[in-house]
C-alpha cells in the first residue's frame, strides 16, 4: 500500500510534465505554421509592389544628337526633368562617357580613333505608372519623333519582356503556395489541438457523469486554447516581424507597410478561430461519446 501512495506523485507528475510537454510542443507548431502562412501571405500581397520596384530600376536611355545645340539639349533636358514618366535622370556628357569607357578598357581608345565616337546621353529611370513595356514603346516613340535633340532612345527590351512573364510566373506560384500553407495551417492547428485534447477524454466523461454542465467543462479548455493560440500568434508574429525587418535592411522599402498590419491581424485572428473552434469540437466529440468509444 505504501508503494502504490508513494508511486501516485511520481505519477501524477510524469502526466504533468508530458501534458505540459505535449501543450509546448503544439504551440510550437501553430506558431511555425502561422509564421510560414504569414510570411508567405507578405510576399503575395507585395508582388506587384516589388515587381514596380524591379522595372522602376532598370533605366531608358536617350542618345542626344550632336547636331543640336547645347541651348537646344538644355531645353530638352529641363522638358525631361519636368516630364511625368521621369522619376530620375542622369546626364552623361561625350567627355564624361569617354572618360568612363577608357576607365573600363584601360586605355585611351580615342588615341587610338583619333576622336570621341561617343555621343552624350541621358538615362532616365521612369515612374511607376510608366514602368511597363507598352508605356515605354509609347514613349520611345513620342520621344524621337517630337524632339530633334534626341537621336536614339534604348532600353533592355528582353529584360522588360522576361520580367514580366516571370513576375507573373511566381505571382502564380505564391499564391498556390500561400492558399496551401492556409489549408495546412488549419488542417495542423486542428490536429494539434485534437491531440493534445484527446489526453482529456477521461477527465471530460467524468466531470459529465457527476453532473457538470457542457458550458462548465468546456470553460477552461476553451479558455486554455484561447491563451495558447494568442501566445502563438505572438511567437509567430515577432518572428515575422524580425524577418520582414531583416529583409527590409538588405533591399530597403522592398515589403509596404500597408500589407503588414493586415497581415498580422490575419494571423492573430487565424490562430485564435482555427484553435477555438478545433477546442470546442474535441470538447463536444467527448462530451457525446460513450465510455466505450473514448478508448478508440
Amino acid at each position: 500500500m505504501e508503494q502504490t501512495e508513494n508511486q501516485k506523485p511520481q505519477t501524477s507528475k510524469y502526466y504533468r510534465r508530458k501534458l505540459l510537454m505535449a501543450y509546448f510542443t503544439s504551440t510550437v507548431c501553430i506558431a511555425l505554421v502561422l509564421y510560414l502562412a504569414g510570411l508567405f501571405f507578405m510576399l503575395l500581397f507585395n508582388t506587384q509592389h516589388i515587381s514596380d520596384m524591379f522595372r522602376s530600376n532598370i533605366k531608358m536611355t536617350v542618345t542626344l544628337n550632336d547636331s543640336r545645340t547645347p541651348a537646344e539639349i538644355n531645353q530638352f533636358r529641363k522638358m525631361l526633368d519636368k516630364s511625368e514618366f521621369v522619376r530620375e535622370s542622369n546626364y552623361i556628357s561625350k567627355d564624361d562617357a569617354a572618360k568612363e569607357l577608357t576607365k573600363e578598357l584601360g586605355e585611351d581608345f580615342m588615341e587610338i580613333l583619333g576622336e570621341n565616337p561617343l555621343y552624350s546621353q541621358i538615362e532616365i529611370k521612369l515612374t511607376d505608372q510608366y514602368s511597363n513595356i507598352d508605356s515605354i514603346k509609347s514613349l520611345e516613340k513620342r520621344l524621337k519623333e517630337s524632339n530633334k535633340a534626341v537621336d536614339e532612345v534604348y532600353y533592355p527590351k528582353d529584360v522588360w519582356n522576361n520580367a514580366t512573364t516571370v513576375i507573373t510566373k511566381i505571382a502564380t506560384i505564391v499564391l498556390t503556395l500561400a492558399l496551401i500553407l492556409l489549408t495546412i495551417t488549419i488542417i495542423l492547428i486542428a490536429n494539434s489541438i485534437r491531440l493534445q485534447m484527446s489526453g482529456d477524454r477521461f477527465d471530460i466523461h467524468t466531470a459529465k457523469l457527476i453532473g457538470a454542465t457542457d458550458w462548465h467543462i468546456s470553460k477552461p479548455y476553451l479558455k486554455r486554447a484561447l491563451i495558447q493560440s494568442v501566445i502563438a500568434a505572438v511567437a509567430a508574429i515577432i518572428g515575422l516581424t524580425t524577418t520582414i525587418s531583416f529583409i527590409e535592411k538588405i533591399i530597403n522599402g522592398v515589403f509596404q507597410i500597408s500589407a503588414f498590419w493586415p497581415t498580422l491581424a490575419a494571423m492573430l485572428v487565424t490562430s485564435v478561430i482555427v484553435t477555438l473552434a478545433a477546442a470546442f469540437i474535441s470538447v463536444r466529440k467527448y462530451l457525446n461519446a460513450s465510455e466505450e468509444e473514448l478508448y478508440y
